[in-house]
């Protein structure tokens, strides 16, 4: 399994399910973000200093603490809004496993951080505001957010290949 296709599909069921409403798409976009930097920064002074087995474990137990601690937070600041999102944020856990893993968090990529705080961003509002402007009582369902990702990807696909030359 490529990193790519393994951090697609770690995204993949936080879109599809997130984005039901601009409130909580919004929400855990702020967690995402706040909880890959703070692991980020933290795996930062762990790096050098361990052995690569110790570097593992530590980069799991900051993964899961930082991932604990944003969904307690979540819980704090609201409630009803915080039982939707805490199976999604387990898996933002994972993502930081995967990323260390892949050196995104390396001090020579910040440029590709934010590039994919801003892709993951624009594909959370693109989702959320379609399945707004939809506004049926279908829109909200998962479903619904697969059609949707698979109209944006096509989109996507057809606007690249357009502007290549053949």
């Amino acid at each position: 399994m490529t990193k790519p296709f393994a951090l697609g599909s770690l995204l993949l069921p936080a879109l599809l399910s997130v984005s039901a409403t601009l409130a909580n798409a919004a929400a855990f976009w702020a967690l995402w973000v706040l909880v890959l930097t703070l692991h980020g920064w933290s795996c930062g002074w762990v790096r050098n200093r361990l052995s690569d087995h110790w570097r593992l474990t530590a980069n799991v137990l900051l993964a899961t603490t930082w991932a604990s601690c944003a969904y307690l937070v979540a819980q704090a600041l609201a409630y009803g809004s915080s039982t939707h999102l805490g199976a999604y944020l387990a898996l933002i856990g994972m993502q930081c496993v995967l990323l260390e893993h892949a050196g995104l968090f390396a001090t020579d990529r910040r440029r590709a951080r934010l590039q994919l705080f801003a892709v993951f961003a624009g594909l959370l509002l693109a989702i959320a505001l379609l399945r707004y402007l939809l506004g049926s009582g279908i829109a909200p369902l998962a479903p619904t957010g697969f059609i949707l990702l698979g109209l944006l990807l096509a989109g996507w696909q057809a606007w690249t290949q357009r502007r290549k030359p053949q």
